[in-house]
Formats: structure tokens, C-alpha cells, sequence
């Protein structure tokens, strides 16, 4: 797209002349130099009124008519008015870069980034614009603003105003008023409009539109076919490892009853023993109860000791009789239990593989959701490779440049009207003479120009022979 300074060359040379003549003479130093002549005539024209007063016949102090800024931009006018045009224009380049700060050789992208930069800073905009929504933005600002300007005299309290400060008050009214005459010049907005971009882009006629929004809907359609496909796979599977869980447990719960039941065998088979170790040692605690009761010399802490002990041993006696009569008991029902247990695996086991041909059947609905949605996408795709390779053709023939897949799936993916702000941006890459310079560097490689319809970020590259590679876009938290 067009830059402040690309449109100076439709510029008639007497608004360059006039720019030139601008630019030289309104400065901080001249303003407060033609108010400081103003100061020493009225205190001239007081010197000679007291002289009078006193009877002096002639003026004591000779009077002091400054020129003002307007009459210096005449005389400066006047001076190059036979200068050619290439003079002129080279004058303002320079004055120009010598203002920003900028080396010589400094693209027209650049100044003209830098000076909308510095306009855009004196009306105290801080959006995050590319130079042509900026540009736009900082005229409309101006327009506000200036009726409440009454000429560049008035520019000398923004003078004093400045050196007390240090803000460049001057300069940014100079920015201003030039990027106002360019616009005037142009005849239109810095920024692209629909107008700018091609059909297959904005749908400017019935059927574009028409294709456009069949294509949006038909893939926002695959994409909710997707969801719900991805939704019901991801429910299939939840329920598939519940009842995979549930069999896995009801096999092992099998696993432990018959582990337990033939630990109850065991246990069964070695009673006996078990019986008569426990009534033997009984007899040993009841004979040693009746030697103690024979023999004065025990005590009865002892004799006591025993019959504790003796009675300890019958409880065991008896609770080893009421595990043998739980463990039968156990072993009688242990058929029941186990059959229970079967029919419970055999229960899980259908229910898996019922669960299993339900998430199967859902993978097969998601691959086939996906692949609509991928078709969909690579459609879309090629739609904007075909209108790419068009506009370049008819609109870009001496620019190389080409998309990489990742913004290429992205606006796949996107609405139309996202897409518009992104192709927009784009063509103010094309358009730009140095895109090197018009966009702010994100890393050795990339550029970065704000998308003002999305907040968003178009990024560019550039490589040695000049091809530009649109790579993404991006939000601000993910630019670097």
C-alpha cells in the first residue's frame, strides 16, 4: 500500500516546495527566535516613547520588525523557486531524515514508518496499528485537533513549551500538516479497503459471496462434526476402560476365592494337629495347676498364673473350633460363590466387548469426521493457493513470494472476516518498496506487522534475494 512519501510524487511541486520551505523554517529555534524579536521591538518601542517623554527629537532605539514564520516560509519559497523537482523531492528526503534522526539511505518504508511513528506519538495514540491504519489514525486525530490551531505563530508557546520539556511539540505538528497534504494528494486512506482487495477475497460480487460463505459454513460444519465425533470416541473410551475394569477386578476377585478356598482346605487337612497340639498343651497348664494346689510352698501369684493360662487355652481350643466350622461352612457355599463370580465375569466380559465395538464404531466415526474436515481444509486451501498465485500474476508480477502451510491451515481454518484483515496486511507487504522496513522485527529472521481487524500479527520473513515468505499469525503473547 501506499506510503506517506510514495504519494508525494502525484504531489504538485509547489506543495513540495511549500513542504521544503515548511520543514527548514519551522523549527523550535526560528519560532523562539521570531518571539524573542517580538520582545526587543516592544521594549524598543519603550525605549523611544520615554525618550520622547524626555524631549529627544529622534528615536533612541532603532525599531525591530520581525519576520514571522510565515513571511521566512515565503522567503524560503521564493529561494528555491526555480529548483526542479528531483531537487526538491531530494531536499525533503533529507530534511526528513535529518528531523527522525535517520541515515541517509534509509528506505521511504522507513521514514515514512518513522514519521507516522512520531505524528502518532505527538497525538498521543497508543494503538497497535500498522503504518497505514496508523497513518489513517493519526489523520483522523488531526482533523479533530485542528481547528484549534490559528497558524504557526501559535506554535511558539508549543516552543517554550517544548525546551522546558523536551517534547517534540514543533516537530509533531510538522509531521502532522505533511501527512495531511499527502492524504490530500492520495485522495484516499492510507490503509487497504475492500475496494483494494480481490474478488475471491472479499466476495465483492453476488456469487463470491455466495461461495464464500457456502465454503465458511460447510467447514465450520465438519469442524462441529468433528467435535461431536471426538466427544463421542472420548465417552466410548471412558466407558470401554470401566468395563475393562470391572472385568479385569471380577477375574481377579475369582483369582483370590480360589486361592482362599484351597488355603481353607489346607487348613482343614492339618486340624487334627492343629486340635491336638492345643489339647495337649491344655493338660500340661492342668496337671501343673493341681501340682501347684498340692505343694504349700507355691504361691498363689503362680497358682494364679496358671489358671489364666489355662483359661487362655481353652478359649483357643474353642475359637480353632469355631474356624473349623467357618472354614466348612465356606467350603459348603464356595461353589455358590464361585459361580456368582463367573457369571459376574461373564457379565464384564460382554459388556467389554460390547464397549469395544461401540469405541470402535466411534474411531471409525471420528476418522471419518476427520478426514471430511481435512478434506474440507485442503479445499479451502488450494482455493487460496489458486487466488494467491492469481493476484500475484495480475497484481504482483515483479514480487516473489509465497505462504508457508502453517498460515495456510491457519486461514483454512479462520472466518472470512479474519482472513480479510490478514490478506489486507499482507498486501501492505506487497505493496511496500522495503517490507524489510515497514514491519517491527520479532527475531533475526521475522517480521511482525499488527492486523487491525484481529489484534493479531501477521509474520513475514525476507531472505537475501528478496522472497517474502508469509509465515503466521499470531497473538501478542505468542510473538516472541
Amino acid at each position: 500500500m501506499a506510503n506517506v512519501l510514495s504519494v508525494l510524487e502525484k504531489a504538485m511541486d509547489d506543495d513540495i516546495r511549500n513542504q521544503v520551505a515548511i520543514f527548514e523554517v519551522v523549527t523550535v529555534k526560528n519560532i523562539m527566535g521570531t518571539e524573542g524579536v517580538k520582545v526587543a521591538e516592544k521594549a524598543a518601542g519603550m525605549v523611544n516613547s520615554v525618550g520622547r517623554l524626555l524631549g529627544a527629537k529622534n528615536r533612541l532605539v532603532k525599531d525591530m520588525r520581525p519576520r514571522s514564520i510565515e513571511e521566512q516560509i515565503e522567503d524560503k519559497i521564493e529561494e528555491c523557486a526555480n529548483d526542479s523537482r528531483g531537487m526538491l523531492d531530494a531536499e525533503l528526503r533529507k530534511l526528513l531524515a535529518e528531523r527522525l534522526d535517520l541515515e541517509d539511505e534509509a528506505s521511504d518504508e522507513r521514514i515514512a514508518k518513522e514519521l507516522v511513528n512520531h505524528a502518532a506519538e505527538y497525538m498521543e495514540l497508543d494503538e497497535v496499528l500498522a503504518p497505514a491504519e496508523m497513518t489513517d489514525a493519526v489523520l483522523q486525530q488531526y482533523k479533530k485537533q485542528q481547528e484549534k490551531k490559528t497558524g504557526w505563530p501559535a506554535l511558539a508557546m508549543l516552543g517554550m513549551w517544548q525546551q522546558m520539556t523536551g517534547t517534540s511539540k514543533v516537530d509533531g505538528e510538522v509531521y502532522c500538516q505533511l501527512i495531511s497534504m499527502a492524504r490530500s494528494v492520495y485522495g484516499r486512506n492510507f490503509a487497504p479497503e475492500d475496494d483494494d482487495m480481490p474478488d475471491w477475497i472479499i466476495g465483492r460480487t453476488v456469487d463470491t459471496r455466495r461461495e464464500i460463505e457456502e465454503s465458511d459454513a460447510s467447514y465450520q460444519a465438519r469442524e462441529v462434526e468433528l467435535k461431536e465425533a471426538q466427544t463421542a470416541r472420548e465417552v466410548a473410551e471412558r466407558k470401554l476402560l470401566e468395563a475393562r475394569r470391572s472385568e479385569e477386578a471380577a477375574k481377579a476377585e475369582l483369582e483370590t476365592h480360589t486361592r482362599y478356598i484351597e488355603d481353607i482346605r489346607v487348613w482343614l487337612a492339618n486340624y487334627d494337629n492343629f486340635r491336638l497340639s492345643q489339647e495337649i498343651e491344655l493338660g500340661v497348664l492342668e496337671g501343673q495347676l493341681v501340682s501347684a494346689a498340692s505343694e504349700a510352698r507355691k504361691s498363689a501369684r503362680t497358682i494364679n498364673k496358671l489358671k489364666r493360662a489355662i483359661i487362655q487355652q481353652r478359649k483357643k481350643l474353642t475359637n480353632l473350633h469355631a474356624e473349623r466350622e467357618t472354614n466348612l461352612a465356606t467350603l459348603e457355599n464356595a461353589p455358590q460363590r464361585e459361580m456368582e463370580i463367573r457369571q459376574l465375569i461373564e457379565q464384564t466380559e460382554a459388556e467389554s466387548a460390547s464397549m469395544t465395538k461401540i469405541f470402535h464404531e466411534a474411531e471409525e466415526e471420528y476418522a471419518f469426521a476427520q478426514a471430511a474436515r481435512d478434506e474440507e481444509r485442503r479445499r479451502r486451501i488450494e482455493n487460496i493457493i489458486r487466488g494467491m498465485e492469481e493476484w500475484g500474476e495480475q497484481d504482483y508480477s515483479g514480487k516473489v513470494f509465497e505462504l508457508d502451510e502453517v498460515i495456510l491451515r491457519q486461514l483454512a481454518m479462520t472466518n472470512n472476516e479474519h482472513r480479510i484483515g490478514v490478506f489486507k496486511t499482507m498486501k501492505q507487504v506487497l505493496d511496500a518498496a522495503a517490507p524489510q522496513d515497514l514491519g517491527d522485527k520479532v527475531n533475526d529472521e521475522s517480521l511482525g506487522l499488527p492486523i487491525k481487524e484481529t489484534g493479531s500479527y501477521l509474520i513475514y520473513q525476507l531472505d537475501a534475494a528478496g522472497k517474502i515468505t508469509f509465515a503466521r499469525f499470531t497473538d501478542e503473547d505468542s510473538l516472541y
